[in-house]
Formats: structure tokens, sequence, C-alpha cells
């Protein structure tokens, strides 16, 4: 039996990825728009985490640049 991985990514991995800022990522993540594991001292986003806050702002529009938006 195979047991599917999840791919983790850095906040800046995201961030460019999203063409959005390191902080940005960040910003969301305190305020709870974007979950994140914690290693250590550096935080991972999984591909799954993405896809949920991707849902989530289609059901409620998160601005990013207000704080506690949510």
């Amino acid at each position: 039996m195979r047991m599917e991985m999840d791919k983790y990514y850095t906040p800046a991995e995201v961030a460019r990825h999203f063409g959005l800022t390191r902080e940005t990522i960040y910003s969301m993540i305190s305020r709870g728009q974007l979950d994140a594991h914690r290693f250590g001292r550096s935080r991972r986003i999984s591909e799954n985490q993405i896809q949920e806050c991707l849902q989530r702002r289609y059901v409620q529009v998160i601005d990013a640049t207000q704080p506690n938006a949510a």
C-alpha cells in the first residue's frame, strides 16, 4: 500500500507562484486565512492547504491588505 505525500512549499515559494509578497503570505497565515505547518521555526504550506484557501476565497472575499479582514 502506497501513501500519497503532500508537497510542501515555503511562504516565499507560494508568494512567487501567486505574485504576492512573502509578507502578505505570512500575514494571511497569522490572520488564519491560510493554514501552514510549523517545522521548528519555519513554516510550510501544503498543496491541500493552498487549495482549501482558494476554495474559501470564492465563498468569502479576503482582503490581505487589511488587518483582521477575515
